[in-house]
């Protein structure tokens, strides 16, 4: 449903790529059913790492954003290049928190 409205406002509506739409209707309904499938999913690993990495990903994803996007030199694959990069910040930072504390 989610990717359905997006290529409508692409498509039909013509709204253009850089357009920031951030409220789909389709996410009224979309994110519930994403919460009550997932919260009954067991994960065999410490909660305490799964928060460092998700604020880790909160607090440096800004300047990640700003020198992937804005890069001359990254001009294909983006995304791929930013996605990869946040989750290998990320974990490094996780991993220095664990010798400093209070660091995240």
């Amino acid at each position: 449903m989610v990717i359905f409205e997006a290529f409508l406002n692409y498509k039909v509506f013509n709204l253009s790529q850089k357009e920031s739409i951030d409220l789909l209707f389709s996410l009224l309904i979309a994110c519930p059913l994403l919460f009550l499938y997932c919260k009954n999913i067991t994960v065999k690993t410490d909660s305490k790492i799964l928060a460092s990495i998700s604020t880790a990903i909160y607090l440096i994803h800004p300047l990640l954003m700003e020198f992937v996007y804005k890069s001359p030199y990254i001009t294909s694959y983006q995304n791929v290049i930013f996605t990869v990069v946040l989750l290998i910040a990320s974990l490094m930072l996780v991993f220095i928190n664990r010798k400093l504390k209070y660091l995240l």
